[in-house]
């Protein structure tokens, strides 16, 4: 009986190995495309051509996009309508070729509604290069769970393919770019490795030490509009960043410390998800701190949904450094008016994820709730962004924290 259960097992493996790849999309036809019902280009000025080479077939598709301009391909994927094998997929295959600039491309996969998962990749190679990616590591766009999941959408839902986003800032809400990439070939596959275990944190004591012996340390602040610095009249001088980084280098007697803001006004938790990869490119920071949540709020996002993108952040980024970085929450900061006490469900999420991680948290929200919301608006610039008294204050808090780690070491 085990051995049949065996050879059947090896069967079925082996129909679901000949049925797949399926090839959702070839970018072979470009009249054709651009005359199937649902084909969206905006801004209408967005380039859509023929590439000069294909990866795969006859033919591949070269855009060029203007910040926050996007290209909706809708796909036949009714050829796919009665076999049902193609939601037993767990990853998506494609071919790709960057415009050679250091910034980012974007490929979405989705067309239900609040189901839209997207990819970014780098836009520096030149050469057509095949991504294989899992389906579960896309990041959907909204309050939903990976592709797959129970009740979520299933690899059959993918029902169109968007070029570009909805973005145009970068970090410190500098403005993006124009770009352009070319995409070929788009497959469903059943049989995407596993992702490797992300390896654990760096202890925050590492970098603390190397700071308390005057060693470079590198540390990235992560954040929306609050850490970007938006209302302030100075900000690459006044942000919590630039000051913390002062901070420590007068009371730790050294400048090798640098303390960046890599913060985009807008982001919401599941964005840094996305954008973990081009955040965290090159060589890993030692320190990592993470403040999001007043646009999450925004959008009405569940406390538990928030914790499982923070914690899903988290192990994105463990991964991404091989575990060299530590990562630093920091609880969700409270607003002026209602948004002071709108934030504590967030904070209070933060505080349970470090503690479930096993994560150092950086409880600013605890220090400044005790402040009464009338005292805590006279660092505010409006209902969402610290004034810059509020960011020298924010960095000060910061500061003493570092400091009374480094003497407990």
């Amino acid at each position: 009986m085990r051995t049949a259960i065996i050879v059947l097992a090896l069967i079925c493996c082996c129909t679901l190995a000949l049925a797949q790849p399926y090839c959702i999309e070839t970018f072979d036809n470009l009249e054709a495309i651009k005359g199937r019902k649902g084909l969206t280009v905006a801004p209408p000025e967005t380039s859509v051509v023929a590439a000069d080479t294909a990866a795969v077939g006859e033919g591949a598709l070269t855009v060029t996009l203007a910040p926050r301009a996007k290209v909706t391909v809708p796909l036949e994927t009714e050829v796919f309508s009665d076999v049902e094998a193609i939601d037993q997929c767990n990853g998506i295959r494609l071919w790709l070729k960057g415009d050679g600039s250091d910034g980012y491309g974007c490929v979405a996969f989705g067309s239900d509604g609040a189901f839209i998962y997207e990819l970014w990749f780098p836009l520096k190679d030149t050469q057509w290069h095949q991504v294989t990616c899992r389906l579960d590591e896309l990041v959907p766009m909204n309050q939903v769970m990976p592709i797959g999941s129970p009740g979520g959408a299933p690899p059959s839902a993918l029902g169109a393919i968007t070029l570009g986003t909805r973005w145009y800032l970068l970090w410190n809400n500098e403005p993006m770019p124009e770009y352009a990439f070319s995409i070929d070939n788009v497959e469903l596959i059943a049989d995407a490795p596993e992702a490797a275990p992300a390896p654990p944190p760096a202890p925050l004591s590492e970098a603390l030490g190397r700071m308390k012996n005057k060693q470079p340390v590198v540390w990235y602040c992560m954040g929306d509009s609050i850490t970007a610095g938006t209302g302030l009249p100075d900000k690459y001088n006044q942000q919590y960043a630039v000051v913390l980084q002062r901070l420590l280098r007068e009371r730790l007697g050294y400048d090798g410390i640098r303390v960046e803001s890599r913060a985009v006004g807008g982001a919401r938790i599941w964005d840094a998800r996305v954008w973990a990869p081009r955040d965290l490119a090159g060589d890993p920071p030692d320190i990592v701190s993470i403040c999001y949540g007043y646009n999450d709020k925004s959008g009405a996002q569940t406390k538990e949904f928030f914790k499982y993108s923070l914690t899903d952040y988290t192990v994105r980024i463990r991964r991404l450094t091989g575990g060299h970085a530590a990562i630093v929450p920091i609880t969700t900061l409270p607003g002026a008016h209602a948004r002071f006490v709108m934030m504590d469900d967030y904070a209070e999420g933060v505080r349970e994820v470090c503690a479930e991680q096993g994560l150092e948290c950086l409880d600013l929200s605890g220090l400044i709730k005790p402040m009464g919301r009338v005292a805590w608006e006279q660092y505010m610039g409006d209902r969402a962004h610290p004034n810059a008294q509020g960011h020298e204050w924010l960095a000060t808090q910061m500061a003493d924290w570092v400091m009374a780690k480094i003497g407990e070491l």
